[in-house]
Formats: C-alpha cells, structure tokens, sequence
C-alpha cells in the first residue's frame, strides 16, 4: 500500500511492479537456507530448483534496472553478514553456502530465461542504454563516454530535502492532487515532476526506527539493512548529492545505463518495512524484560515529544518561509529560465503554494495524532493494559488508515466509456486510413507543439509512426532525432513520413496540408518511399552525415552515404529500373525489383544487424549502413524478390540454452520432491511385511 507501489499500478510500470513483488520472497528464502542445517541432499536440491524458479519468474519481466537494485542489496546483505561473522570469528559455512546455493540458482534462473536475456543483451549494446550518443563520442576520450548523458540519467533525482516527505509528504506539494473537482500537479521540488511522493507510511518509520534502536547492536541482520537504507539513499540523491551516485555511474559496470535515481526508492521502502518488523518484534520481548521495558518506555516519551513538537508547529505555523520557499524553489527557477515574467511566477506559484501550505499543515496535525497513538497503544502494552493482539490490531489499521489516507489521493477512476472514447478512430485517423489505407507503404508523424511527440497511440490504427516513446531507443534513431532535429523535412522524407499530423499550423511549405479537424493533417511532398536507387554512395563519418541530412546539402535520391568503403562500383539505374513493396510485417518485408546493372538501393528501415538478414532470389547477401541510420544493398541486372528475415542467431541459440535448463530444473524438482516420498514408501511396505 505505499504510494510508489500504487502509483506503479496507476501508471502501468507493470514490468517494475512485478520484478520488485518477487524480492521479498527471494529474501524470505535466503533467510531460511542461512538457518538450515544442510544435511538433507535432496532438500537442499529441491530448495535450489525452487529458488531457480522464484528467480526466473523474477527475471522474466526484464525490468534491468529493478533488477540491478535488487542483486546490489542482496549483494550488501550477504557481503555484511560474512564480514560480520568472520569479524566476530563466528562460524560463516551456512551463509557461504546459502550464498553459493543463490547464485548457482541464479545461474539456473539465467539459463531458463536465455532466450530473451541474450537477446535484451545483444540489443542493448545498439541502443542508448548501451551506446554513448553521436555527439558524446565526439567530444569524450576514446573508452570514457557513458551511454546515457549524466543530466538525461540523473534527470529524476531524490533530494537531502525530501526526506521531509517520509513524515509529511504533502511538504513539496505531493503531485497530482485534487482541486475543486480539478487534478492539478503542485509538486514544486527539482524533479522534472512526480505524481506523489516516496511515502512508505510515518507508523512503518517510527517502529524501524524502534527496531533499529533496539536490535543495532546486537543483530547484524538489523546492521546490514541499516547500511543498505544509508547507501541506497544517498545513491537516491543522484545529481543533487553527488557523492555516492558518481563513483556508481563513472565505475559500476552498467550502472551509468540507468536512469531516475530515486527508483531505488521501492527497495528502500521494503528495507523500512523489514525493520518495523524488528521493531514489533523488540515491543514484545520488551514487555517480558524490565530494562527493555525501561527503554522502550523512555523512548515512548520521547516520540510523544517528537508528535507534540510536529503539532504544536502545524498550528504556530510558517507560511510566510513556507511560501518563500516555493516562490524561490526549482519549479519557480524552471519557470524564470523559460521566460515566465516575475507577475505569472508570483501569480501562480502564491497559488500553489497555499494549497500546498493547507494540505501540508493538515499533514503535519494527522500525522502527530498517528505518532501518538501507535506510542499510546505501546505504552498501554507495555504495562498491560491491552493483550498483544489488540496491539497488532491497533497497529495494522493505523498504518493501513496512514497509508490509505495518502495513497488513495493518488488515485483517479475513469468511466468505462472513457476507454472506449480514447480508443475511437479521430477524425484525422480516418481521413488517412481511407486515403491511403496500405498502412505499410509509408510512415507518419505526429508534431505537438512543433515538436515530435512521445506518444506510442497512432500505432493502435497500424499506422506505422516515426516518433514514439521507447525506454531504450535504438541509439541510431536517436542520434538522428538529436543532431538533425525530429522536425527537420529532410530527416522525414528519408523515414518515408508522408503525413505529419500537427496541433498547431507548420510554416514549413515542404508539407501540404490535407485535412482540418481536431488537428490538422499535413502531406510531405517529398517524402521518400520506403525503398528507392540512387545513383552512388560516398564515404563520410556518422556525425558529417547527420550534419548533411540537416543542412540538406546532398540529394538522397541520387548520394547514398556510407561510413566505411565497401570497394563497390554501383551503376545508374536505368529508366526501367524499380522496386516496389510487396508485404510487410515486424519480421519478414518483401520486394519486387527490376535492375537495369549493379544498383544499389536504399531502404528506409532502421540499421540493426544483430538479427536482420536480406536474400536476393533466396541468396543471402551483405547490406550496409547507408545515411546513418538506414540500410542498403547492391542487387545485379534483372528481375528479383528481395526479402528481408529477423533472423537473430542469438535468440535461437538463447532458446535452446533454455529449453535444456528448464529440463534440468524440471528434473530437479521431481527429484527433491519424488525420492523422498519414494523412500518412505518403500520404508512403509518394509515395515508392514
């Protein structure tokens, strides 16, 4: 029930959402193989398969980066126990071999899920998670550029100040909230922005830290997860406390691939909640030891003090630095630097933050009261006034009134009409399909606001767009978009865009416009087919062509550009020459052509050779990286079918490093769970004869 979880669900991070729901239970079971004796083989098998397959469905969203976070923290976890042990001289054989037991079912795991796993790892090293941009090459030593830029990968950064909002969520505005029937986002701190906060609950903090407190000492359990909340937070802080983050991005292999540091944030939340565990757990034993007892009393008051402090202050109040904090605070800056004038800055930002300065007030009052009562219910344990399942009683509905009264305001519902009204063909959607309903014959654009929008939803109709938004574009693709600009005709015509749908009116008298609705439809007069001849290539570095397709200095009709020589004479296609699209779809794009000589022809389809082949009359033959992002290929005289096949040698040979583990996992698990049984079995008819 913590916000960030709900709000996974709101938003539709199901691949994160279901990567971080299996870490518990991973957890769960390395706990238990630490305790076991190790005696029993075929436990020890069945344990190991079963592991193998909590992991494997683990793996099987594929959310890299969630599951990065969660190896480092099992990481942590088993580094700080054997050091623990082997400091205090303590025996450390159970530990080393549950931590071989886990990575030997990691590997199982790994080799169930190969298929996908070395082909999510052959893309990368196309894309930008994996490649550093055109530009960045450029200007960086050769070996040093990292694959996402430090400002794009740090872009959503936690904050030293919002740890605030572990107590009072609404102290940065919270998000999206609901005004007067009205969602507003009020979020002023330096994120580019957020729906809600990293809220995980005041009561799950109080008693963590209760836990801490009490077993610090004496549980290195206790130890390790408290070292792991200190280092996860401040890699949390990313750009805004540098200080832990940059050794991470500039030395942890992968990690600079990563983007959004607060992330890591689930993976605090769930350390929070193991620890209230441990807090629960010492309020128990407290009651059956006096010094505890003593202990936790004192600390009862002083908590007290803290909720009386926190509530006197919400009725004194501080509107006046509050609101100078937001007129002065990043989204204000944000808002000078984009040309706001300092009466809309005032304007606005006084409005958000009185609403602001309400909610958080609210907070603070509601939040003492909690505080309060969780102690009170303790305290009235701790001298027998209630049983212990009165006090867990108490304590789940606080905390689940605590976290329902926050995460539910994140919360928006919508009609089912709704959906249907969203997915309903626009009238600008019809007008394209019924005028050039062969989807895949050219591609479209979408422009908001002058600029390529981030939206996948075209794609619902088959309209195959240039523009979308991917977490892990083909580096390429994006190259293009950054050096020559999305907006550029010269870039559209070569991506085959025949029709740009805009929001506003284009300038540009390269596009016709065709149509006038609920937006307006513009036709490219010199968009490019999806395959065409030229009449040469020539021999350029990646970042010159860029530069030549934005400044429109070469005719693609006639230069294709390459950035290697590939030692081939090409003839002009002769006035009889063509090609023409036969099919289409995402693995097979077949073509007519008819060459007059050695022609070379361009095809508007991005470069990718880590899986993609193309065969002349069944042959197969090379194809070559042609005006940056695109592909070519030299076909000879006369008539043939030119196929293009997603062939990817990796996935096959991934598939069947699969389908062999999973037999073996298979097998393991009959025979953890079959041998036992067999042998009481037969100890049975032993015993009866």
């Amino acid at each position: 029930m913590a916000t960030p979880i709900i709000q996974l669900i709101i938003v539709g991070h199901h691949t994160k959402m279901m990567t971080f729901a299996f870490v518990p239970l991973i957890f769960l079971i390395i706990d238990i193989l630490i305790d076991s004796d190790f005696k029993n083989v075929f436990k020890i098998i069945l344990n190991l398969a079963l592991l193998s397959v909590i992991i494997y469905l683990q793996l099987h969203y594929h959310h890299i980066q969630m599951l990065f976070y969660t190896y480092l923290m099992i990481g942590c976890y088993f580094v700080y126990i054997i050091v623990y042990k082997l400091i205090s001289k303590e025996k450390v054989k159970s530990i080393l071999v549950a931590l071989s037991i886990f990575i030997v079912a990691t590997l199982f795991a790994v080799g169930m899920d190969a298929d996908i796993l070395m082909s999510l790892k052959e893309y990368n090293k196309y894309s930008i998670r994996g490649q550093a941009s055109i530009t960045n090459l450029a200007q960086t030593t050769e070996g040093t550029a990292q694959p996402l830029d430090y400002e794009y990968a740090t872009n959503w950064s936690f904050s030293p100040g919002e740890i605030l909002t572990f107590i009072i969520p609404y102290y940065y505005g919270f998000g999206d909230v609901t005004i007067e029937g009205q969602r507003q986002n009020l979020y002023w701190g330096q994120m580019p922005f957020t729906d809600s906060p990293v809220y995980f609950g005041v009561v799950v903090l109080i008693l963590a830290l209760v836990g801490i407190i009490f077993n610090f000492r004496k549980n290195p359990s206790v130890q390790a997860y408290t070292f792991i909340i200190f280092l996860f937070l401040f890699i949390s802080f990313g750009r805004t406390f540098p200080v832990i983050y940059d050794l991470f991005y500039n030395y942890m292999p992968f990690f600079s691939s990563f983007r959004a540091p607060v992330m890591i944030h689930y993976f605090l939340d769930l350390v929070f909640v193991i620890l209230s565990g441990f807090g629960i757990k010492s309020i128990i034993e407290a009651a059956k030891d006096s010094v505890l007892k003593e202990k936790l009393r004192k600390t009862t008051f002083v908590f007290w003090g803290i909720a009386g402090i926190i509530f006197i202050m919400s009725i004194i109040g501080f509107e006046s630095s509050y609101k100078s904090s937001v007129l002065n605070g990043p989204k204000a800056t944000d808002a000078k630097m984009q040309g706001a004038s300092p009466q809309q800055i005032s304007q606005y930002f006084n409005q958000v933050a009185t609403v602001a300065y309400e909610n958080l007030t609210a907070d603070m009052r509601l939040h003492s009261i909690l505080i309060a009562l969780t102690f009170l219910l303790i305290y009235f344990y701790l001298n027998g006034k209630i049983k212990v399942s009165y006090l867990y009683l108490g304590l789940i509905l606080i905390g689940v009134f605590d976290l329902w009264n926050i995460s539910s305001k994140t919360l928006h519902w919508e009609a089912a009409s709704q959906k249907e009204q969203i997915f309903a063909k626009s009238d600008y959607v019809n007008f394209i399909l019924n005028k050039d309903p062969q989807t895949f014959q050219y591609r479209i654009g979408e422009m908001n606001r002058g600029q390529l929008a981030t939206s996948n939803f075209l794609a619902y109709y088959d309209l195959h767009q240039f523009n979308g938004y991917h977490g892990a574009k083909i580096r390429i693709y994006q190259d293009a978009i950054d050096v020559v600009g999305g907006n550029n005709p010269n870039l559209l015509s070569l991506a085959n865009v025949k029709y740009l749908i805009s929001d506003s009116p284009l300038q540009d008298t390269n596009f016709t416009q065709v149509f006038k609705g609920t937006k307006l439809v513009y036709e490219n007069k010199n968009y490019l087919p999806r395959a065409f001849f030229v009449n040469e290539y020539k021999v350029d570095t990646g970042l010159n062509i860029l530069n030549n397709i934005k400044n429109g200095v070469f005719n693609p009709r006639e230069t294709a550009y390459l950035e290697k020589d590939i030692n081939k004479t090409i003839d002009k296609p002769g006035s009889s020459s063509s090609v023409s699209l036969e099919s289409a779809n995402i693995h097979n794009i077949v073509y007519n052509v008819n060459a007059t000589g050695n022609n070379m022809i361009v095809f508007s389809e991005i470069y990718y050779p880590a899986g993609w082949k193309v065969y002349i009359d069944g042959q197969e033959t090379e194809f070559y990286k042609t005006d940056y992002l695109f592909r070519s290929i030299i076909v000879p005289p006369g008539s043939h079918k030119v196929e293009w096949k997603f062939e990817p040698e990796t996935y096959y040979t991934g598939k069947m490093i699969s389908t062999s583990v999973n037999i073996i996992v298979t097998l393991m698990i009959i025979i953890g769970l079959g041998y036992p049984l067999l042998r009481n079995r037969k100890n049975q008819i032993t015993e009866l004869s």
